[in-house]
């Protein structure tokens, strides 16, 4: 029997009174959509009634998970909702205006698994530690005895694979391997997962990478990398604002890279701001400084823009926290230059 954490938030679940308002953050990637889904897929288990939301449309390699077409807009939803179960979000900004959806006397429910999450919730369950917020609620199916689906194992899994890149992270640890293979046992094709998640390209977003790819720019210290999207290149590639993650491996990939960032223009001018670091640097304290959150080795922020503004001010500070770290830590790992 769940106690503790996972007993509250199960309750609040398994509370069928109500209908339930399911939210993953703005521009949702992998993990966030996995989390999302599989709340969904536990509410048809118990005869819930839920929506789910996102201010963004859902990437279409997304397609092979189960119900991604029952995602709606937010700004086609008037009605607050009383029960919310906000996933993968950091804080209340991430759920971008979905949250004006929360009721006043709401019962929000925060489920998450970054370092910078703030508690927003009246109840929180968020586990730092945990490689994805998919293994968050994998941990809090099993405490609670819940029968996981071979739906449930498939986004699970998914939002796992994401948010380790394919187990080459850091975050990578025997619990995620373990929890994995059970997760395997129901079924699901992991071939398939990898496939879509971390290989399968569009037309559209191959040639969002060549166009991008004429922008990737190597600091003088050879230690940060960027590549920065504008409108023009999405209008040409026929590619959408939640296709230009893919291009972000490219910026940390580079040998002697500690720090990759991708700057994304927005069609309201404003620019989303994508953090990866390699070994030293904590990018999760400098998308702090600009509004953002995240962990360590991955974050994200939001800048005003306009672009070059926005990659000028990340830059500068990116380079005081590389300079710093490199002081730190000194010259132990030069050859990776």
């Amino acid at each position: 029997m769940a106690s503790g954490a996972y007993a509250n938030v199960l309750e609040a679940l398994d509370d069928i009174a109500d209908p339930l308002l399911i939210v993953c953050h703005i521009s949702p990637d992998g993990d966030a959509i996995g989390a999302a889904l599989a709340i969904a897929y536990y509410c048809d288990s118990i005869g819930r009634s839920y929506t789910l939301v996102n201010d963004d449309p859902i990437p279409s390699r997304y397609d092979f998970l189960p119900g991604t077409d029952r995602f709606v807009l937010t700004d086609s939803l008037a009605d607050p909702f009383s029960v919310v179960v906000a996933l993968d979000c950091a804080d209340v900004r991430r759920m971008g205006k979905s949250h004006g959806l929360v009721a006043t006397d709401a019962l929000l429910i925060n489920i998450d698994h970054h370092e910078t999450n703030d508690g927003f919730g009246a109840l929180n369950l968020v586990q730092p530690e945990a490689a994805a917020t998919c293994l968050v609620l994998y941990r809090l199916f099993r405490a609670g005895d819940t029968a996981i689906s071979k739906s449930i194992a498939l986004a699970l899994y998914t939002g796992i694979v994401f948010d380790t890149g394919g187990f080459r992270y850091n975050n990578t640890t025997p619990e995620i391997h373990l929890a994995a293979a059970d997760l395997l046992s129901r079924g699901i094709e992991p071939f398939l997962v990898a496939d879509r998640v971390l290989e399968a390209m569009t037309r559209e977003q191959a040639e969002l990478v060549r166009l991008g790819l004429a922008t990737l720019t190597v600091h003088d210290s050879g230690r940060i990398a960027y590549v920065a999207v504008d409108q023009e290149m999405l209008a040409a590639s026929g590619a959408t604002e939640g296709d230009v993650e893919v291009l972000l491996p490219y910026t940390r990939s580079l040998s002697g890279i500690e720090v990759g960032l991708l700057f994304r223009e927005r069609a309201d001018g404003s620019i989303k701001v994508s953090l990866r670091s390699r070994e030293f640097v904590d990018v999760s304290s400098i998308a702090v400084r600009f509004g953002g959150g995240g962990h360590v080795r991955a974050a994200g922020c939001e800048h005003d823009g306009p672009l070059a503004a926005a990659v000028d001010d990340l830059v500068s500070r990116v380079e005081q926290a590389v300079d710093e770290a490199f002081a730190t830590h000194g010259q132990r790992h030069s050859h990776l230059k």
